[in-house]
């Protein structure tokens, strides 16, 4: 018995609308798979295959500065509903940082926030989520992270760990000292 042919047809992933079924893609070892044409909440229209869309591997059109040209927020251009990577917040501090680098690339895209005038290398959280998650990785332990992207920038990694530092102290209310020589010591 045939596997049972998927529609997607009407389904949403990330900022892409399934609109049809487009022409299968043929590969050189023989095997098919199914392409979908479909909406981009940036006016573009692409055709992709089923499977990318289903595991999360494609959610926009690709056209990174098209995403990141509108005003919905300041840095990245985008509301939370097209975010392409917005499957919940049952996530690790990990895979929070991953789903950061899929929604708005690698950090080193992107100028320091900061605005030393640096490479961005990392992606810190900024401490503005209201209702932060705490790592439990060994990695991380005690760490604050955000499963919204939105809650993060990127930064050199200087600026980071200076920025981490004073996170630190201004959550425990150690002095910057206290804190510095703590962070250092770790």
């Amino acid at each position: 018995m045939a596997p049972r042919k998927l529609d997607l047809t009407g389904h949403r992933y990330g900022a892409l609308a399934v609109v049809a079924e487009a022409e299968p893609i043929t590969y050189p070892s023989g095997s098919k798979a199914a392409r979908w044409q479909c909406a981009c909440d940036c006016g573009a229209t692409v055709t992709i295959v089923g499977a990318k869309l289903r595991s999360g591997s494609t959610v926009t059109c690709g056209d990174r500065a098209a995403h990141r040209s509108g005003k919905a927020h300041p840095m990245f251009g985008k509301l939370r509903e097209q975010s392409g990577n917005w499957r919940g917040d049952a996530i690790t501090y990990t895979s929070a940082h991953q789903r950061v680098k899929a929604e708005h690339g690698p950090a080193s895209d992107w100028r320091c926030a900061c605005g030393c005038g640096r490479q961005a290398e990392e992606w810190a959280y900024l401490g503005t989520d209201p209702e932060p998650k705490v790592s439990t990785h060994a990695d991380s332990e005690g760490s604050l992270y955000s499963t919204d992207p939105e809650h993060y920038a990127p930064l050199a990694k200087p600026c980071h760990r200076n920025f981490d530092v004073w996170q630190a102290q201004r959550r425990t209310g150690l002095t910057l000292g206290a804190a510095i020589v703590g962070a250092v010591a770790a």
